[in-house]
């Protein structure tokens, strides 16, 4: 039963990079147009606005790389407990 939830986990895992590199690209994408449009005329809504998609850039980057580093540990998992298995 283990072996079936580590490749289960792995799917998931497998499927929910591209969607986060996904919203990453947007995010980066919706920021430089903010920086190449001449100055708003509500200022303070826009710069809170690049706040936000600054923070939503860490945020997905850093879940990321935990999704990356989830994936290498589930694997070394799976491999091993395949080998335990033979």
């Amino acid at each position: 039963m283990e072996g079936v939830i580590l490749i289960s986990r792995l799917f998931h895992v497998g499927q929910e990079i591209p969607r986060v590199e996904n919203d990453l690209r947007e995010c980066r994408e919706l920021l430089a147009a903010f920086w190449e449009h001449l100055p708003p005329v509500e200022e303070d809504v826009i710069i809170e606005r690049m706040h936000t998609i600054q923070h939503n850039i860490r945020s997905l980057t850093n879940r990321k790389r935990a999704l990356h580093e989830e994936q290498q540990a589930l694997i070394i998992q799976a491999v091993t407990f395949a080998c335990g298995e033979t």
